[in-house]
């Protein structure tokens, strides 16, 4: 893959007229496209942008977990926005580009996918053998003021071609890819065109009418917001609940088997706070 090869499949696709695409930076290996992002971001790169790379020697999920970026089999890309929005905003873009690249996986075969709360799209039950497997993951950063968002990056990493024994040892049980999805690697340009057409087209949406359509169509797509049992963990330790859907501003609620307080009362549990969240 490489830029010019991404820009006919956008055009051949109808992204003739893209925001998130409208310039594209492509690296055969770099350390972090997310970290490649900011940098632009921070020197005025205009909204849209998209970094690529074929290769990550420094690929970076949620927290401090890393995103393994070996060459020649999956996307990692990372985009540019600059939504006029304020900074507790920001977690619903999250769960945008959720929808969007749950969107991109269907189209490119993956008809099982789902969304794991916040951002994570992992193999639903529709597949058993590979149920709760990752298929692809989010990264969202943001530079923040009092007035609002300054910029925000979104990454984005997708398992394309991966067959099982490519994946570390530490991964193998729990990561998986298109390719064992589907029987067949759609192919990497295939892969970020799809992500990049869904993430503008989840954009632009967002732009004429708000968070509304995102936190109405999230729930469709994340069969977990409700009637899940979890186990949480967290700074204070671990504990359990069921899950209570989304609340107006994109937090999951889980109602907490230990919550002192009255009968019914609710955690918030919200994007950016450093917890794991598994089901039992």
């Amino acid at each position: 893959m490489d830029a010019d090869a991404l820009r006919r499949a956008l055009a051949a696709a109808g992204g003739s007229d893209l925001l998130v695409g409208r310039r594209i930076e492509w690296h055969a290996r770099i350390d972090s496209t997310n970290l490649r992002a900011r940098d632009l971001a921070a020197s005025g790169e205009p909204e849209g942008t998209v970094v690529l790379a074929g290769e990550q020697s420094q690929g970076r999920g949620r927290g401090s977990r890393v995103w393994h970026s070996a060459p020649g089999t999956g996307v990692y890309l990372s985009a540019i926005l600059r939504p006029e929005a304020p900074p507790a905003s920001v977690p619903v873009f999250g769960l945008m580009a959720a929808l969007a690249t749950a969107e991109a996986l269907r189209a490119l075969g993956g008809d099982s996918v789902v969304v794991k709360w916040p951002n994570d799209l992992i193999v639903g039950a529709s597949h058993p053998r590979l149920a709760r497997r990752k298929l692809a993951g989010i990264l969202t950063e943001a530079r923040t003021s009092s007035e609002g968002i300054r910029d925000l990056v979104i990454g984005i990493g997708i398992n394309i071609g991966q067959a099982a024994d490519d994946f570390p040892d530490e991964l193998r049980a729990i990561a998986t890819s298109l390719r064992e999805v589907t029987g067949q690697s759609p192919g990497l340009v295939a892969g970020a065109s799809a992500a990049i057409l869904a993430l503008d087209r989840w954009y632009r949406l967002w732009q004429k009418e708000g968070d509304a359509p995102i936190l109405d169509a999230y729930p469709a797509n994340a069969p977990g917001l409700t009637g899940r049992r979890v186990r949480v963990d967290d700074a204070s330790g671990g504990w359990t609940g069921v899950t209570a859907g989304l609340s107006a501003d994109g937090a999951l609620r889980i109602r907490r088997d230990d919550a002192p307080g009255p009968p019914g009362d609710l955690v918030m549990i919200r994007h950016g706070e450093m917890v794991r969240i598994e089901e039992t």
